[in-house]
């Protein structure tokens, strides 16, 4: 296990049917989080494992821990309702001690240069609005020798006012300010976890001249990728997508998802829940699919009051049953009176029973207007309240 490193564990036994079952969910999460957080699995069977498995206190398989600092924090267990790859990445992710200082506005950022000054300090500015899990990472592993924060800069404002360039979409810029020095050295590296990491040792250690390197003209790195580093690359982008949406790698309807009681950021991602995603598809979006303007929020609960009612009306109707749990059929109309059973009034001619029909009418009118107005009633609570939600 690597110091200083947030890490999972996985004990389990090649017996196991319920660790055979979480292999391949464990797999991709492992995937898509490589290096950042490094997975590993014990197999309590072997000899030379069971002093260590007996020391983590396991008493059945699969058990599943989470080491924030290698060995220097206490583990924590795996405590998610489902063993699904979006549940791993969510419980890993969430649970790095990183230390990493948000700097919301720039005016900020003097003051917390200054803070910490006698220290080596290290700043992202990127253009998201949460802090990336890789330098979540980094934060974690150097916390006790690097101070670490983040600024978003969203538009490239900062940049510019602090003599940078504005940067393309989805850019980011590495500062680092020596111990004592209020001016920064930028990194032109590959903003990855390994040259980061060789970056950061290499300052520690006194290996790199960063004189020289704050003269020397910018040239970025370009990382040179052959066709299979490629391809895992690519593998992993695809999960971390597919693990950050619920296990989903398309673009989600979130409203029609959460509609159809359907979570993707559930604890367990999108199998996870009451209504997970195994009871259903999750409606999707098409990529190409144009954006439509947005729609009045009262005519989108009427549309959807109207169709809960032409749902109800198309389902079909259980047939009914007596008392004795037997199911009741309506006599076909044959033209002639009915003959009546003993302790029955006899059938009623023809001419009443016209009368009589016309005189129920509008009462099941209003019985059917009464029912389509409670079911209404109830779609329209249940669209106040989900529209409440995202608020």
């Amino acid at each position: 296990m690597k110091e200083n490193a947030t890490s999972v564990v996985a004990f389990v036994a090649p017996w196991c049917g319920h660790c055979q079952q979480m292999a391949p969910e464990y797999s991709q999460a492992a995937l898509g989080v490589y290096p950042m957080i490094p997975f590993y699995a014990v197999d309590c069977d072997k000899q030379s494992n069971k002093r260590l498995c007996a020391e983590q206190g396991v008493q059945g398989f699969p058990t599943l821990k989470l080491f924030p600092r290698g060995k220097d924090m206490k583990p924590l267990d795996f405590d998610y309702p489902t063993r699904t790859a979006s549940a791993f990445y969510y419980w890993a992710s969430r649970n790095i001690p990183h230390k990493v200082k948000k700097i919301y506005h720039l005016e900020d950022l003097p003051a917390w240069v200054e803070s910490n000054i006698d220290q080596p300090r290290a700043l992202l500015l990127n253009q998201g609005k949460h802090i990336p899990l890789l330098w979540q990472t980094l934060g974690n592993k150097y916390r006790d020798q690097i101070t670490f924060a983040v600024h978003r800069d969203r538009y490239g404002k900062s940049s510019i006012e602090m003599g940078l360039e504005k940067g393309p979409p989805k850019s980011a810029k590495v500062l680092y300010y020596p111990p004592g020095s209020k001016d920064y050295v930028r990194y032109y590296g590959v903003q990855k976890h390994e040259p980061l990491s060789k970056f950061f040792d290499s300052i520690l250690d006194g290996t790199i001249d960063l004189e020289a390197l704050a003269k020397e003209a910018p040239v970025p790195e370009e990382e040179v990728l052959d066709e299979r580093e490629k391809e895992i690359e690519r593998q992993q982008e695809e999960q971390r997508m597919k693990l950050a949406h619920g296990g989903y790698n398309d673009l989600v309807d979130f409203e029609e998802a959460m509609k159809a009681g359907i979570n993707p950021h559930a604890p367990g991602g999108a199998h996870g829940g009451a209504h997970g995603g195994a009871h259903g598809e999750i409606p999707k979006k098409a990529a190409n699919e144009e954006k439509k303007e947005d729609e009045d929020p009262i005519r989108r609960i009427l549309k959807h009051q109207e169709e809960e009612a032409r749902k109800e009306a198309e389902r079909p109707k259980m047939a009914q049953t007596g008392d004795g749990a037997q199911i009741v059929f309506d006599p076909a109309e044959t033209g002639h009176p009915k003959t009546p059973v003993a302790g029955e009034e006899a059938a009623p001619t023809a001419d009443s029973s016209e009368s009589s029909v016309a005189e129920e009418a509008p009462a099941a009118t209003a019985v059917s207007a009464k029912g389509t107005t409670s079911a209404s009633s109830a779609a329209a609570e249940e669209t106040r309240g989900h529209v409440t939600d995202e608020l």
